[in-house]
């Protein structure tokens, strides 16, 4: 009977990991730089901890897949996958923006405190609260000036190690439960050259780029990318050349707990502090029309910058909780179905076993 118990538990558990991914995965994180390339030796992207099956959308909206890496070379191969269809943005500069939302509230944490920036900071990283604590609180008070309460929690999740995002999960929990956000960031910086996250505007002035990281391993992925390129789309149009690609790994760096939970990473650890900060800054207004300025039709998926919201055309805030609503209770059926299922096979089980432990007794 005890192995009967045993399998069925064990049945139980492997059910409850395949549906929930997101709460049982281990982040691993692969801390060497790596240069990919498409298949025909261009030169794509950098990061740091780039594994096969990862995936990257430049901001040309064309999406690759890493097949390969050579942790030797310290390179890989990203094979074309297809331009994805980049949402019609209607714009009207000259109308008043909607901020139809009286409440907008936007949190952020940082998961790796210790991250900071070498030509600003003197130290790429320190055990503590490193430079992108400086740049966190800078991009809070550029939030602020379009009105939106900001909270931004300085909890330490050190060491820098694969357990920081377990750690800082608990953070990210708090901040919804305390605050009901509109949106959660997890604010970083990256590992990459300098010169990748550096672009010159017409006048030759260097800018910081941002580059957004969406988790695979969370229920609601595909809310989390839709708001990414929202925000990307949006940019094309009131800030140009402001992120530099999305990128999607294995984590689930906490994302399915909200419908618009992002990692920003602001430039690399050899960007000057000062050039993130004045990213924080495009970036504010980015998120605050995106979230609260912009509509998207539910039809045709057009978004449109400072137009008024209506039923069928809710801001992007609203239509993206509507959306991460309807997956969490369709997520909460499946498991509340597999469950009711396991424990069907559980008793079936036990009641066969009693009755057959009856029958040999009998003979």
């Amino acid at each position: 009977m005890k192995r009967v118990i045993k399998i069925s538990v064990i049945i139980l558990a492997l059910l409850i990991t395949t549906i929930m991914p997101d709460y049982v995965y281990a982040d691993t994180e692969n801390f060497d730089h790596y240069t990919i390339y498409n298949e025909v030796g261009e030169y794509l992207f950098e990061k740091t901890g780039v594994e096969v099956g990862d995936y990257y959308i430049s901001n040309k909206y064309q999406k690759y897949e890493v097949i390969s890496i050579d942790d030797t070379t310290g390179t890989g191969v990203a094979k074309f996958l297809y331009t994805i269809e980049k949402p019609k943005v209607n714009f009207n500069p000259y109308a008043n923006p909607i901020s139809t939302n009286t409440n907008k509230v936007i949190c952020m944490y940082m998961t790796h405190n210790d991250e900071s920036y070498v030509p600003t900071d003197g130290t790429e990283s320190v055990y503590g609260a490193g430079g992108i604590h400086d740049v966190a609180k800078h991009f809070a008070n550029a939030l602020e000036s379009y009105g939106i309460t900001t909270h931004v929690n300085e909890t330490l999740h050190i060491p820098h190690d694969t357990s920081a995002y377990s750690r800082s999960s608990l953070t990210a929990k708090k901040l919804i439960q305390d605050y009901e956000p509109n949106a959660i960031f997890d604010i970083h910086r990256d590992g990459a050259s300098r010169a990748y996250y550096i672009n010159k505007d017409s006048n030759g002035r260097e800018n910081c780029m941002v580059r957004m990281v969406v988790g695979k391993a969370n229920s609601s992925m595909e809310i989390n990318e839709q708001f990414a390129i929202y925000l990307m789309a949006v940019a094309d149009e009131i800030s140009p050349g402001l992120f530099k690609d999305i990128y999607y790994a294995k984590g689930h760096y906490n994302q399915a707990l909200h419908p618009k939970a992002l990692l920003f990473e602001f430039g690399s650890h050899m960007v000057e502090k000062s050039l993130a900060m004045s990213a924080s800054d495009k970036l504010a207004k980015v998120v605050n029309t995106a979230l609260f300025n912009t509509t998207v039709d539910n039809e045709s998926g057009e978004i449109s910058i400072n137009n008024s919201p209506t039923e069928s055309t809710p801001t992007i805030n609203d239509a993206l909780d509507t959306s991460y609503d309807n997956i969490s209770k369709s997520n909460a059926n499946i498991i509340l179905r597999i469950l009711i299922l396991a424990i069907g096979v559980a008793i079936t089980i036990w009641i066969v076993s009693k009755i057959l432990k009856k029958y040999n007794a009998d003979e």
